[in-house]
């Protein structure tokens, strides 16, 4: 995730940032009477999900920096007092790939078959992007922002952690890759965060909400999930602990609680130091309940397991 630091008053005023300074577990250094709270833009270019987004404090208060390498001490200091807003993210995400899944599915579906795999039932584009259901998303953060460091780096080196509360809302809905209307909405409990070190990523993310949708014929559901995702260049090229990627997540409708989808992923990261990347391969499933629709949506009385496979390259 790359960030650009920007002065914010009551939205976005044009005047410097205030140093920052840190000799405990969570500081914010004091600024100038004259220095605005400082805003940050952040974005993130990925095939599968690409943001831009703005974090601003909701007070004089700038947004602090956690120093740490324990994550207990993240996480503790993250969720202080994440229930009261502190600090607000405006963020927009579009998913490139399974935009155009889509796209080929409905306007090309001759290349779209060209991902079956002989007579398996498999279509390899449509696992690239059967664990997205929405081609885009904006959303509202209110809780905790903090910059995360770790001990003895520059501040460039750090990233962004989060604990709050979540309103997403979208449009439209994605099934089989196909484009469905649908205005929804979420309202989302999170803890979620990237940190980077020395050749080493850690990214987790932690949330229980619920989705509403305007069209009767999609669910409304309950979901938790649970992600984290490690990158250590350091590491051996076959170790498995370090670079690794699991994300699991339950959704349960509010009628009758019956789980009506599960998703698990989980990925392997090849690292190639000398060059600066790494080959991720991620694998999983996705069983959907045929309660999940319903009328015309719902094309079958049994569930139904769709393979993920989503390969990608990590800078």
């Amino acid at each position: 995730m790359h960030r650009y630091a920007l002065p914010v008053g009551m939205l976005i005023l044009a005047c410097a940032p205030g140093a920052w300074a840190s000799d405990a577990a969570m500081t914010a250094a004091p600024a100038a009477a004259s220095t605005a709270p400082v805003g940050e833009w952040t974005w993130h270019l990925d095939p599968y999900d690409s943001n831009l987004g703005l974090n601003m404090p909701l007070s004089a208060k700038h947004i602090p920096t956690i120093q740490s390498d324990d994550y207990g001490v993240i996480f503790r200091n993250l969720m202080e007092d994440s229930l009261v807003p502190h600090y607000m993210q405006l963020q927009a995400d579009v998913y490139p790939v399974p935009v155009l899944a889509t796209y080929l599915k409905s306007h090309s579906p001759h290349t779209y078959k060209k991902g079956d795999l002989s007579n398996t039932g498999v279509n390899l584009v449509e696992s690239s992007s059967t664990s997205y259901q929405d081609p885009w998303t904006v959303s509202a953060f209110f809780g905790n922002i903090a910059d995360l460091q770790l001990p003895g780096q520059t501040q460039g080196s750090n990233d962004v952690g989060y604990s709050g509360w979540l309103v997403s809302a979208g449009a439209q809905h994605l099934k089989d890759n196909v484009l469905i209307q649908d205005k929804w909405y979420k309202l989302e409990w999170q803890i979620r965060g990237e940190l980077n070190g020395r050749r080493e990523r850690l990214e987790w993310n932690f949330r229980i909400g619920s989705k509403f949708n305007a069209n009767p014929y999609i669910t409304d559901v309950t979901y938790i999930g649970i992600e984290r995702q490690n990158l250590d260049f350091n590491r051996p090229f076959l170790g498995w602990l370090n670079n690794s990627h699991v994300d699991l997540e339950l959704s349960f409708s509010h009628a009758g609680g019956r789980v009506v989808r599960e998703q698990l992923i989980v990925g392997k990261k090849y690292p190639f130091p000398e060059r600066g990347y790494a080959i991720t391969l991620d694998t999983g499933v996705v069983w959907d309940s045929p309660y999940e629709y319903s009328g015309p949506l719902r094309d079958s009385d049994k569930g139904d397991f769709t393979l993920v496979f989503q390969p990608s390259i990590e800078f």
